[in-house]
């Protein structure tokens, strides 16, 4: 499901994706969205591949609908691989996406049959 979400007041086209640990965006959102990143230890591993380097980017502000969270953390990393697969489905390509970190923190309900994502 493609959702849109705003980053530091950034509007952008996520996918959401109750499998990924946290929300992400791709390198070169970095700017887009205002994200002062640093360098991580962290390997990403999806779908796409395993052992992916990543940065990591703190204190952004998330906004989904009227739902808002402060200080929120985003792993940046290269979702090439993701946005290649959109278009082989003749879908559009995606800045990044909202992982289960969010959804816990919004305390999500997620209706798939109306397409309606809830947060509390």
């Amino acid at each position: 499901m493609q959702i849109k979400a705003k980053i530091n007041g950034i509007s952008g086209n996520f996918i959401l994706d109750t499998g990924a640990s946290n929300t992400c965006v791709g390198f070169e959102s970095i700017e887009r969205f205002e994200l002062s990143a640093k360098n991580s230890k962290t390997k990403a591993s999806g779908a796409g591949g395993t052992g992916m380097t990543t940065q990591i980017s703190s204190q952004n502000k998330l906004q989904l609908g009227s739902w808002k969270s402060k200080g929120f953390s985003i792993v940046i990393f290269d979702l090439s691989h993701v946005n290649e697969a959109l278009e082989s489905f003749k879908a559009k390509p995606v800045h990044g996406i909202i992982g289960a970190d969010v959804l816990l923190e919004g305390k999500a309900i997620i209706d798939y049959f109306n397409h309606y994502l809830y947060l509390k």
